[in-house]
């Protein structure tokens, strides 16, 4: 994960200066998904050679926030990054600066996308960032404001991270504030596609100590490495090795993911005690054909609409529900109807079905089996293969184990995400 970084300063004596305007990109290697921009108090005059330079001028700072007031907002966003920036050393010297003056000590690793694009982009005219940008056809506006120019270098950090083929970057990014994590992680990492799927850590006897799903796989991976909370720093200690198995799509990653867990129960997948089913929501019929809700204590024998791993989840989940459907306290057809439909937005569209989804590869798509409204599994064909027969179709998919729990991570994620083709297959069985 990257901090790409601009400041802009007041000019001045050396270390006496002040920032008076920050932007901070938070990149994964893909996408920006994180910033923060802001202009800066600096409690000092700006130069005028700088004022004529950046427009920045002292009537435009009065009312800005001091570093104080944004700092934590920077230490967040900057939390377990490489910063990048055009001459890092000027960015992470005058953010040091300011951190010092708080009595903080600011530390962070860097990238200097000057040095890189030296090594990178060989006999180039020139580093300076506006003519770099230029010569690369990267647009670039509000030239030496902060936000300008740190989106500028985003793009050109693109251009980098794909010529990087020597893994200079990456290399780098296995340095976290100068400590050096074993080498052998760096050839570990390169085996590793940034793809959806999930990703094994075994410690040195070859056992499972986690697991993890990712949309990023290689990036996930890294901020594990690379983190220094203390989960990420007891995984670096018994650390071995790293597998991963891409899936194509994000809905049979949850699924792999959660029956991995529940197989090989690694140690450091701790957030697993967390989804212990203990209770259950199931639709309870009286004699008289009157239908309500009920909590009840998790048996694998009941179909439950949903489970919870307390009693007091379980409990707001069907306050939740009663308010939401208006459902009344004494049981009644009215109630049969609210309950009914309850069942149908916790339910499979169809209940017979095939989720078509995006495959490993491109000449790929994936398929998930739904039949009688129970999850049998997932598998993959190719583009020409034709489904049309249940019992060739059954032979394609590879059966897990925790159904119930299968199929609300899928009721769950359709709710909130689409997959390529949702097929009634109800005429096939």
């Amino acid at each position: 994960m990257y901090s790409i970084i601009d400041v802009e300063t007041t000019g001045g004596k050396f270390n006496e200066e002040g920032i008076t305007e920050i932007a901070i990109y938070k990149f994964d290697g893909n996408n920006i998904i994180d910033q923060f921009i802001s202009l800066v108090n600096p409690d000092k005059p700006v130069q005028p050679f700088v004022q004529q330079l950046t427009g920045i001028n002292d009537k435009m700072l009065v009312n800005a926030p001091k570093f104080y007031q944004i700092a934590k907002r920077i230490l967040e966003i900057t939390d377990n990054t490489i910063l990048v920036a055009h001459n890092s050393s000027f960015d992470y010297r005058m953010l040091k600066t300011e951190f010092d003056r708080l009595g903080y000590n600011y530390k962070i690793s860097q990238l200097c996308t000057v040095n890189l694009s030296k090594k990178l982009i060989p006999a180039m005219d020139s580093y300076k960032l506006g003519n770099l940008v230029k010569s690369l056809g990267i647009s670039i506006s509000n030239r030496h404001r902060a936000s300008g120019d740190a989106l500028a270098t985003v793009e050109l950090f693109k251009i980098l991270l794909v010529k990087d083929i020597g893994k200079e970057i990456l290399n780098k990014l296995i340095i976290k504030n100068d400590t050096i994590i074993k080498n052998k992680w760096i050839d570990l990492l390169k085996n590793l596609e940034n793809k959806v799927g999930i990703y094994y850590f075994y410690n040195s006897e070859r056992k499972i100590i986690y697991i993890g799903k990712s949309k990023a796989i290689k990036n996930r991976v890294n901020q594990h490495l690379t983190g220094s909370s203390n989960k990420s720093l007891k995984i670096q200690l018994e650390i071995s090795n790293i597998s991963h198995e891409t899936t194509g799509n994000e809905l049979i990653a949850l699924i792999k993911e959660y029956n991995e867990i529940n197989s090989h129960k690694p140690k450091f997948n701790k957030l697993l005690k967390s989804k212990v089913k203990k209770f259950g929501l199931e639709v309870f019929e009286s004699i008289d054909k009157l239908k309500f809700l009920r909590i009840s204590h998790f048996n694998d024998s009941i179909n439950f609409l949903e489970t919870y791993s307390s009693l007091k989840v379980a409990n707001n989940k069907l306050s939740f529900f009663s308010k939401k459907y208006n459902l009344e306290q004494n049981n009644s057809e009215d109630n049969n109807l609210k309950i009914n439909q309850i069942i149908k937005d916790l339910s499979f569209p169809f209940p017979n079905m095939m989720l078509i989804d995006k495959g490993r590869n491109i000449d790929e798509k994936s398929v998930i089996l739904i039949k009688d409204n129970k999850y049998q599994g997932y598998g993959y064909f190719t583009l020409n293969y034709q489904i049309n027969n249940i019992e060739i179709l059954e032979s394609l998919i590879s059966k897990s184990d925790n159904t119930c729990e299968s199929e609300l991570i899928i009721i769950n994620y359709l709710k909130k995400n689409k997959v390529e083709k949702i097929i009634n297959i109800g005429e096939l069985i």
